[in-house]
């Protein structure tokens, strides 16, 4: 289980960023102690970006120009969150964002999150 916000702007090309601010929620649940930026951080990321790709590159670029996509806020929960909820949670964002439905969306079966070609 996660949960992925993301920002759409106009761009040159194509493109993917992630906000520095992207765990900062932890702040407010977890108080100004709360920490950001290890492995399992790391990997939340990499499967933001991996998510946000999927969806830039299944539904076609913008007319006139790119959309730059910004990851601004990745929410886990440490007991539930697993390998690809938060790349599947960020499909979901952007396909919002874009206001896009992909032929081939991802889904979730008994064997967990699935991402057709």
């Amino acid at each position: 289980m996660a949960y992925v916000e993301v920002r759409v702007e106009a761009f040159s090309q194509d493109g993917v960023a992630v906000s520095d601010e992207v765990f900062d929620w932890r702040r407010d649940v977890y108080g100004r102690s709360a920490v950001s930026g290890g492995t399992a951080d790391q990997q939340m990321v990499a499967e933001a970006i991996e998510g946000v790709w999927y969806v830039l590159v299944r539904s076609g670029g913008s007319d006139g120009g790119g959309r730059l996509v910004t990851v601004t806020s990745i929410r886990d929960s440490p007991a539930d969150t697993g390998v690809g909820d938060v790349r599947f949670a960020a499909v979901a964002a952007t396909c919002q964002a874009l206001g896009v439905v992909l032929d081939r969306p991802p889904f979730i079966d008994a064997s967990g999150v699935v991402f057709p070609n």
